[in-house]
């Protein structure tokens, strides 16, 4: 894992799930080629945090990225 990675991970890990989740929406419009490597990030923490809801979220037909929140935070 590159050092960057691994700052941005525990930066993340350090973070609060309603700061991770602020972050996600934040990322739904910005249009650059890091954008995807941070969701993924993002995801993972947020799955780690709460696997059952981030689950149901994934389980829809057409998950939709702001309806991560309500899944999460149920």
């Amino acid at each position: 894992m590159k050092k960057l990675e691994m700052m941005a991970r525990e930066t993340l890990k350090n973070s609060s799930l309603e700061k991770l989740l602020d972050l996600w929406e934040l990322t739904d419009t910005l249009k650059c080629p890091q954008v995807p490597t941070v969701r993924g990030w993002l995801m993972d923490e947020i799955e780690r945090r709460n696997p059952d809801g981030f689950d149901a979220w994934l389980d829809q037909d057409a998950p939709e990225d702001q309806d991560l929140r309500r899944y999460v935070l149920a």
